[in-house]
């Protein structure tokens, strides 16, 4: 179950709004889990990534759209949090609110690759939308 309500679950909400990396496990085609660190927006009910066209994570969700979320933990292995859901690859744009927030989000990381948000749209053009089912996880 997927409640932001309870002590963990708010807990696990404002990493959500404040982390800035997520790892993303996909599983690929010998049903191997392929986790990968990515930047994420979190809008209060879905976690939009951007994907460059053609990578493995595109093929492996659409033959799995089952995914896992999780963020590192603290430097003594606590403050654990995983996130179950369901990940669809979306044929349209997000909203444009949703772009500019996570475009805001990552001003700086975008600068860091040295690449213009214009660039950065162009290359990361494909849009993944997760919706959490469950989470595990907890917090000392």
């Amino acid at each position: 179950m997927f409640d932001l309500t309870n002590r963990f679950g708010r807990h696990v909400n404002r990493r959500l709004r404040q982390e800035k990396i997520i790892w993303l496990t996909t599983v690929d085609s010998h049903a191997t889990p392929q986790p990968r660190p990515v930047w994420f927006h979190w809008d209060g009910e879905a976690v939009m990534i951007f994907s460059e066209r053609d990578k493995a994570k595109l093929r492996h969700l659409a033959h799995n759209c089952r995914v896992a979320l999780n963020f590192n933990t603290d430097d003594d292995g606590g403050d654990v949090a995983v996130i179950v859901g369901d990940a669809r690859i979306l044929g349209d744009p997000p909203p444009s609110n949703r772009i500019k927030a996570y475009l805001r989000k990552y001003s700086q990381g975008i600068k860091s690759l040295d690449m213009s948000v214009a660039a950065f749209r162009a290359a990361y053009s494909v849009s993944i939308l997760v919706t959490p089912v469950s989470m595990r996880g907890f917090v000392d």
